[in-house]
């Protein structure tokens, strides 16, 4: 049987152009007949498939012999067949698998091969038939994903399916509709594996670091390529999809936890500025919607500190990235980076701001924790970003005012680590000038001034 598996390809050659020959001579009799001895072939092909097996049995074997010839194919129905027929012949079939086997069992590498081999085909570029196979290929991909399984391999196949996103002039509504099946399938296990792989030691042979980094970057790029794809709605429907307040913080933690790794100096090469650029517009793009979720939900009564404390944490490491210091820029290349995202310091400031008004009562609990984080924010010498942050300190005094009496703490803290940066450099005359004087101005209007 096997033997005969591996001339599918041949097999499939001869019957479609037996048809064709006769179709021609007869003037098309028997077309029904030929069409539903091709559907319960293809019934016969999936219950084979289907057959479960924990080793690697003769049965898996055929198994396999038979997928990795299936996809040549797809060119030879694609004679007889339109192109949405063929389509739900692969999709069932490929619905049909077992999703995990046995770890041992050969069947799970040959059947991703099978899976990167549609997703290149002729078929799977085609936008009608992709919106058929496209929810097969991602059940497929999470299981494997989840299971942390052949990660090369669905590396290869997730940039073929991004690398297709907008290439063919599929409709906006297309595009909308397949970025859905995309995040509710795969963002949060896009995320788990990309946490995964970045904490795992790197392995010691070149060539396997190699290729370590390889996939590692494969994934990276393409939560870039889906995150810049995804709209409002498809943030809208995101943030609707989790049940619970648990599981939504558990998101949030996550991509905030991954979106510290991709700004970590070392994940790209030193040149590769534009990369920076975009990964940076991405991820605030990304914050602001999720900053809203962070307000609606963690919050009042269900304020949970975890939360708050990553999206600070991020917000602040973020700004002070050497990659953003446009200062250091000549000034052709800062007129340029300024026209196509602008200053990305200062947006991410604003909303730091904004976050922190938010707080309320809840502000106390990054006090006086926060003071040293956000006083490093106010030394990078932008002008609008200090503006922004400086009366910051103002109301953590007011605040530590209202709980304790004193302001003290805060400014002891505030005056050790002022200390601190300016003995190691950090800081100059009209960082001084601004501070006292943004300062000053808050803490005259108090009453509690003279104190």
């Amino acid at each position: 049987i096997q033997q005969v598996l591996k001339a599918t390809e041949y097999i499939f050659k001869y019957i479609i152009q037996s048809r064709r020959l006769f179709s021609l001579a007869t003037g098309g009799q028997n077309e029904e007949e030929f069409r539903c001895c091709v559907h319960e072939l293809f019934m016969s092909i999936r219950f084979f498939l289907s057959q479960e097996s924990k080793v690697a049995s003769p049965i898996t074997q055929t198994q396999a012999v038979f997928l990795k010839t299936f996809p040549a194919v797809y060119c030879e129905l694609l004679k007889i067949f339109n192109v949405r027929e063929v389509a739900n012949f692969v999709r069932e079939t490929l619905g049909s698998l077992p999703v995990i086997a046995h770890a041992d069992c050969p069947l799970e590498a040959v059947k991703l091969q099978c899976i990167a081999k549609t997703v290149e085909s002729q078929l799977y570029t085609n936008p009608d038939s992709r919106c058929i196979l496209l929810p097969v290929v991602l059940h497929h991909l999470q299981m494997h994903l989840q299971e942390q399984k052949d990660l090369v391999m669905c590396a290869r196949i997730l940039s073929s399916m991004f690398s297709l996103i907008r290439k063919d002039g599929t409709t906006e509504v297309s595009i909308s509709e397949e970025v859905d099946l995309i995040v509710e399938s795969l963002l949060g296990v896009l995320l788990r594996t990309i946490l995964e792989i970045t904490n795992r030691p790197q392995p010691a042979g070149t060539a396997l670091r190699l290729q370590f980094q390889d996939v590692t970057g494969e994934f990276v790029a393409c939560l870039l390529a889906l995150l810049r794809q995804m709209t409002d709605k498809h943030y809208q429907q995101l943030l609707e999809s989790f049940s619970n307040k648990d599981d939504l913080r558990d998101f949030l933690l996550q991509i905030f936890t991954v979106f510290r790794i991709l700004i970590r100096p070392e994940m790209f090469p030193k040149d590769w500025t534009v990369m920076r650029l975009v990964t940076n517009n991405v991820i605030i793009t990304t914050v602001l919607y999720l900053s809203d979720a962070l307000r609606k939900n963690f919050l009042n009564d269900h304020f949970d500190y975890k939360v708050w404390d990553s999206y600070f944490y991020l917000s602040v490491i973020f700004i002070n990235q050497p990659c953003l210091q446009l200062e250091t820029f000549s000034p052709s290349k800062k007129k340029k980076v300024l026209e196509k995202y602008g200053d990305m310091r200062v947006m991410m400031g604003c909303e730091i701001f904004s976050m922190w008004q938010n707080l309320g009562e809840h502000k106390l609990n990054f006090i006086p924790a926060m003071i040293g984080p956000f006083l490093e924010v106010t030394l990078v010498p932008q002008p609008d970003l200090r503006n922004v942050m400086i009366p910051i300190f103002h109301d953590m005094m007011d605040w530590e005012q209202r709980r304790s009496g004193s302001f003290k703490q805060v400014e002891a803290k505030l005056i050790d680590k002022l200390d601190s940066l300016m003995s190691e450099g950090k800081g100059d005359e009209t960082y001084r000038e601004l501070f006292n004087s943004i300062l000053l101005k808050k803490i005259e209007r108090e009453t509690w001034r003279e104190s």
